[in-house]
């Protein structure tokens, strides 16, 4: 099973509360949402292609007492979408009886650019990106829980990819060390985490033990695990996401750092030198 038919069955089970919604342009295109309008077609919606009418929608459910999924065609979508989000839903949150959960999920294809600069910027929102099948089943469900709008940014090859496990039930905004280090951090997020562990298994053989922080969220950040990690290694590394990482990594361990903290290109070649050029200031 990969995390296109997890997550179709998680909705699946979702949709037997009255207030679960999904809406989308394309369900009937995605392994995710196909089948599902036969299965409830007073609750799952076919709307045309007009991404701000479509959160729009959404946050207007919410605002009613439902909780929306929507399906969003690729991360181009969102720039469409953001005077919804960021003025319309974010800011909802713990304003008198409202709340906004809608839930966006937003497929990556290799070499596309969401706006994460711009959704980093509207407090409020959850904004996280999986990095294995299983966190992907797992973000959707707590995305589901989530008092919050949330946005998932779904890497196409992270839900195309066999699930070897059970999803963990995991906290949205909780980063995960998927590998011990103690001389450098690195911190990635979504694809970005494959490259990281790539680049730590090559400079392994250099006798270099590299830190991999799969940060899972970048709004909010876990700068607890973050500040932890760099305290002990000294010299933070960030892959794969904005520069709002490194200024938190900065902060989180001032006093601890050994090196200028680093930000390295999406390849496994420019990260492992991006490494040892930390290591050997």
């Amino acid at each position: 099973m990969n995390a296109y038919q997890a997550i179709h069955g998680l909705l699946s089970r979702a949709l037997a509360d009255r207030n679960v919604h999904v809406l989308g342009e394309a369900l009937e295109l995605s392994p995710a949402t196909r089948g599902l309008m036969a299965q409830s077609p007073d609750r799952v919606h076919l709307l045309p292609a007009a991404d701000a009418s479509l959160v729009g929608v959404g946050v207007g459910l919410a605002l009613s007492g439902a909780r929306p999924v929507i399906s969003l065609s690729g991360p181009d979508a969102l720039w469409g979408v953001l005077q919804q989000l960021g003025q319309e839903a974010a800011p909802l949150r713990g304003v008198g009886e409202f709340t906004a959960p809608i839930v966006l999920r937003v497929p990556v294809a290799p070499g596309e650019v969401p706006p994460v600069a711009s959704l980093c910027a509207m407090q409020g929102v959850i904004v996280a990106s999986p990095s294995t099948p299983e966190d992907a089943v797992s973000m959707v469900q707590a995305a589901l829980d989530a008092d919050r709008p949330v946005v998932l940014l779904e890497p196409r090859s992270v839900l195309g990819a066999r699930m070897t496990g059970e999803p963990a039930q995991r906290a949205l905004t909780e980063a995960q060390i998927v590998q011990p280090g103690t001389d450098a951090t690195i911190l990635a997020w979504g694809e970005a985490v494959r490259v990281a562990r790539e680049a730590a298994a090559a400079l392994e053989g250099d006798g270099i033990s590299a830190e991999v922080v799969d940060l899972r969220a970048i709004l909010p950040l876990d700068t607890e695990t973050i500040s932890e990690s760099v305290s002990r290694t000294g010299r933070p590394i960030v892959v794969g996401g904005p520069e709002n990482v490194l200024l938190s990594a900065v902060r989180a361990a001032f006093l601890r750092l050994e090196s200028p903290p680093a930000h390295a290109a999406t390849s496994a070649a420019a990260l492992t030198e991006a490494v040892r050029r930390a290591v050997d200031y």
